[in-house]
Parts: structure tokens; sequence; C-alpha cells
């Protein structure tokens, strides 16, 4: 008889999860696109406002890929031309509930971009975040009002590259990612601390 702990173990989707600067050219179909979608409406959130939104860009709609595109800083846009989708995540900063700000959207659109980035690793995508982009220009484009949405992160999703056409900085960039630090360095138990 086996102990159940025994049998715990980190998902697979959180160990595999990173943020390559290569893609296939390879389509992501839309049923994929549907279930990250999906994973993002699952997130917790505080009330239950679910204060995010997604615009989203595939490279087969040339258009609308290169707009997204073009609110990239140059640095991005060096690697993220070989994603097949873009997209941006939107924070409604306000809740339905008498307009009153709501200091957990940002927090909340976190929880639901994470979700969003396990389930891509789920099924053999990656999804790779990106502060490095023009706020102002994203309003613009997706004509957000201001006063009660703030465009938060750019995300580049696809297939990633096989590794053998890494190139050396690749290889760099994915040991970085598999370097974390240590639970001792964040994790902290409260008897262990001076209360005052």
């Amino acid at each position: 008889m086996t102990n159940n702990s025994e049998k715990i173990k980190l998902n697979e989707a959180i160990k595999n999860r990173w943020s390559p600067r290569k893609f296939k050219d390879k389509p992501v179909p839309d049923k994929m696109l549907e279930l990250l979608f999906e994973a993002a409406r699952r997130a917790p959130s505080s009330r239950n406002e679910q204060p995010w939104h997604y615009y989203v860009a595939k490279k087969q709609d040339e258009s609308a890929f290169n707009r997204l595109f073009e609110c990239l800083t140059e640095g991005n846009k060096v690697w993220a031309k070989s994603a097949q989708v873009l997209l941006v995540s939107v924070m409604k900063k306000n809740f339905d509930y008498k307009n009153l700000p709501n200091g957990k959207a940002l927090h909340d659109l976190g929880a639901a971009n994470i979700s969003l980035a396990i389930q891509a690793a789920e099924m053999g995508l990656q999804a790779h975040q990106m502060g490095g982009f023009d706020k102002e220009k994203a309003m613009k484009l997706l004509q957000l009002d201001k006063e009660n949405f703030e465009p938060v992160t750019m995300i580049a999703v696809g297939f990633p590259a096989d590794e053998k056409s890494f190139t050396e900085e690749d290889k760099k960039r994915l040991e970085q990612h598999k370097t974390r630090k240590e639970q001792r360095e964040f994790v902290f138990r409260l008897h262990e601390q001076k209360l005052s």
C-alpha cells in the first residue's frame, strides 16, 4: 500500500511553463485559443468581478496582428514577430458595484494571465508576457476608456521552437528560466518571526 503523499507532485504544466523568444511557424488552432481563455475565465477574482478583458490578433489576420505588433517596444519586436498570436490583457479598474475602485484588479488580472499561461504549457504552447509596449498607443488602438480600463501586458503565444534550432542566446534564456529562488528565500513561517 502506497502513501498518498508519495503521489503528490508539482503540476507538469507549471514545471514546463516558460517564456520563449522563438516560436514555430505553426498556427494556433481556435480551439486552443478558446481553452486559453477558458482557463483565464476560471481564475479567482475579488467579489467574482473577473476584471479582465483580452484583445486578440492571430498572425493570419496580418492587419490586426501588425497593429498590435506596432505597440511593442523595439526590443520585443525583434523576437515577438515569430509569435502566432498577440494578446493584450486589460484590467478593468472599477467594480461594477457603484463603480468603486477595485484595488484587487491587477492581482486578479495576474491570476487570469497565469492561468492562461499554464493552460498554454499544458497544450504544448507557451505564452510570453511582456510589459514592454506603448500603453497609450494600445489604449488608442483598442479605443479604451482611460477612466476604467488599463492595458497591463501584451502576450505572445505560439508553439515554442525546437531546442535544436536555438542560438546560444536562446539556450542561455532557457537555462535562466530554470534558475529559481529557493523557497527559503521567499517563504517565512510566522512562528519564526518576531511579532510586535
